[in-house]
């Protein structure tokens, strides 16, 4: 996928670490590329979908990202964004016994973006992803996340419990 930074190669180190390499980007995350350049709403959705693309053709090739967030999405000085960091993403359908920890049986997430299936330690799919997006696209349009914390459990906490700010209390106003 064009919006999808290329893997380049992958597999285990001699002392069974699994690896992947992919293609360097250079860019801008997608959160300081829109600040940077005074995107407008229209410019935003413009970009966001081609970041919902990547994650759609993903997700049709049965993986999920599990980490989507600003830092993982760059966006090239020709103003297109890449997806990387396939990192702890997941297979949907495979041989293995379902399990979403890794292999070291930690949960892996960032908890600002992270949906309530991976706080909870449910079963991974498609949703999650979804989730994430909606989290980075409030920021995108918004400056900011829409849960924050002084403690990464409380911002868990907030992903199970609070319903997300309004654009109005966010100062945003859209018209």
């Amino acid at each position: 996928h064009p919006n999808i930074a290329r893997l380049l190669d992958g597999g285990t180190t001699d002392d069974g670490m699994p690896f992947l390499a992919m293609e360097y980007v250079e860019g801008k995350r997608i959160d300081k590329y829109c600040t940077e350049h005074n995107l407008g709403i229209d410019e935003i959705l413009s970009l966001f979908r081609k970041v919902c693309s990547a994650i759609e053709y993903a997700h049709r090739n049965l993986t999920v990202h599990r980490d989507i967030k600003p830092s993982n999405i760059l966006v090239t000085d020709e103003g297109e964004p890449k997806l990387l960091d396939f990192g702890i993403a997941k297979i949907l359908e495979s041989d293995r016994t379902p399990n979403d920890d890794t292999a070291t049986g930690a949960r892996l997430l960032t908890p600002e973006y992270a949906s309530p299936v991976q706080i909870i330690g449910e079963k991974i799919s498609t949703a999650s992803d979804v989730y994430s997006l909606g989290v980075m696209f409030f920021q995108m349009i918004a400056g900011d996340v829409p849960y924050k914390g002084s403690s990464i459990p409380a911002i868990m906490k907030k992903h199970l419990s609070d319903p997300p700010p309004s654009f109005d209390e966010m100062g945003v106003g859209i018209t």
